[in-house]
């Protein structure tokens, strides 16, 4: 890159071949000097330009590139909503049924969407989910029959993000797919994309090649959900109905009962440079090495259980069927547990699964298998019912003293609970098996009158007799298969005085 003084050093070079303004550049006139140093300044400031240029396909410096190469890419800047569990408590005389689609507001004034229906018995209390989200719908007539028609989405008018979008007509809703991929002409679909100015459109198909091509004069209607974000409320913050409907809904009270799916902001400028270099990250189409199971979980965070598996370990399972060729395997339980599942009460005593016929398919496990069908649609998906099966354990402790026994049991309960129970990550994938070192490892750390070194400590786990868990299997520590026995001694630490 030149410099200023490398053009100020090549004007003074040239300025002896004019003797007329020689000795007044010798001077420093200003007369004389002040354009050529702006000259200079100028130039400087064009070979800084183009020396960034040429590093910028591979550096991405400037928030323009950066911009520019995430649209190239389809990667589109969107808020993730947070979601909710809300508890409430219905102090009227009848029941009260909470219905999905209402607002509610939290006690920054936010707008929460209801997801789940509850019905409220009088005087009890029941829970449902809520995202923070609000909707807004855009009538657009189409002006040209244009093969790739696009629509342009108004930003938020407020702090709000674009979290999620659905289109329709007339003939009913368009479903979302990511750059066409696995998509007919005929079927009714759209895209979702950006520019390099981030302005955000849906997109349309082409007549004959691929999806469908809306007609001049077609009423689309855009549904765009806003969100704020990365909001933080605490447990027991208090929500209301944006509007009362009836007396009814002034004896309800609604309280947050836990946090579901934490709310994120669109990624920034420097997260974006770095993350568009990955496809793997951002392609949400491509399923790498047969990985169903991340695919499944990407698009329904919020199942309770989910193992996904292929004909290889079915065939270990349950041994060779025609029945298992190019298939692919699913049980799963959702977030309000409306599919079947089996209990085995003795782990040396199998539970069969059973094979869920598609007509009695729910609501959860269809969109499951739509999903997995657009990714790759040369499988068959087959659904099993989840075998729930408790892991037996036994803790032994004695403690100081100074500790109080119900408190230490307590502990060691929540410890275990959080790591084995079913709300935890290893079992809602399902077939994890509790190691001695693990758990030792775990209660010394989680329980401080356990890392006393005097204190002592003894674990049982009970071993199913067959160590090949089989995929459908649900298996977790529950409060009733778990058995905590604590005493205290006295334990004389030496010290120094008595």
């Amino acid at each position: 890159m030149l410099t200023k003084a490398d053009f100020q050093r090549a004007i003074r070079d040239s300025v002896a071949a004019y003797p007329a303004i020689a000795p007044l550049y010798q001077a420093g006139d200003p007369r004389i000097t002040q354009h050529l140093d702006a000259m200079a300044t100028m130039l400087a400031m064009l070979s800084a330009q183009v020396d960034t240029a040429q590093a910028e396909p591979f550096e991405k410096t400037r928030d323009a590139t950066v911009l520019a190469d995430a649209a190239m890419r389809g990667i589109v800047r969107k808020g993730q909503a947070a979601r909710v569990r809300v508890r409430a408590v219905n102090t009227g005389a009848a029941t009260f049924t909470v219905e999905s689609g209402r607002t509610l507001l939290d006690s920054s004034g936010r707008p929460w969407r209801i997801e789940t229906p509850a019905a409220v018995p009088a005087g009890g209390e029941a829970t449902f989910e809520a995202s923070q989200a609000r909707s807004s719908a855009i009538q657009h007539t189409v002006n040209g029959n244009e093969p790739f028609y696009a629509i342009e989405v108004p930003p938020s008018d407020d702090d709000a993000y674009l979290c999620a979008i659905a289109v329709s007509d007339g003939d009913g809703s368009y479903e979302y797919r990511d750059r066409y991929v696995n998509t007919a002409a005929g079927e009714r679909v759209f895209h979702v994309e950006a520019d390099d100015q981030q302005r955000v459109y849906v997109r349309f198909g082409l007549d004959g090649a691929v999806g469908v091509q809306p007609r001049n004069g077609t009423q689309i209607t855009l549904t765009v959900f806003y969100t704020s974000g990365d909001v933080s409320l605490d447990y027991g913050s208090p929500f209301s109905f944006e509007y009362l409907g009836s007396p009814a809904e002034s004896a309800v009270e609604l309280r947050m009962d836990a946090l579901l799916v934490a709310g994120q902001n669109p990624m920034p400028m420097a997260v974006l440079r770095d993350f568009a270099r990955y496809p793997s990250v951002y392609d949400n189409n491509a399923v790498f090495l047969g990985e169903f199971d991340f695919l499944v979980r990407r698009n329904f965070p919020t199942l309770q259980f989910l193992s996904v598996w292929n004909e290889s370990a079915e065939e270990q399972a349950r041994g060779p069927s025609f029945d298992n060729i190019n298939a692919l395997f699913v049980a799963c339980l959702s977030a309000d547990g409306k599919e079947a599942t089996l209990s085995e009460s003795d782990a040396n005593t199998p539970v069969a699964p059973m094979v869920i016929a598609d007509a009695d398919l729910t609501g959860t496990q269809r969109a499951i298998k739509a999903a997995i069908l657009a990714s790759d649609d040369s499988y068959r998906v087959r659904f099993f019912t989840p075998v729930r099966s408790q892991i037996r354990m036994s803790v032994s402790a004695r403690v100081s003293t100074s500790y109080v026994a119900s408190d230490v049991s307590q502990k060691i309960a929540e410890a275990l609970l959080a790591e084995f129970g079913p709300a935890s990550a290893a079992s809602r994938r399902g077939r994890q098996r509790p190691l001695y070192q693990r758990v030792y490892a775990l209660l010394r750390q989680k329980v401080a009158a356990l890392s006393d070194g005097a204190a002592d400590l003894t674990v049982s786990i009970v071993e199913p007799a067959s160590l090949l868990a089989r995929p459908e299997m649900w298996r977790y520590l529950d409060a009733d298969s778990l058995s905590v026995s604590v005493e205290t001694a006295n334990i004389v630490t030496p010290s120094w005085g008595g």
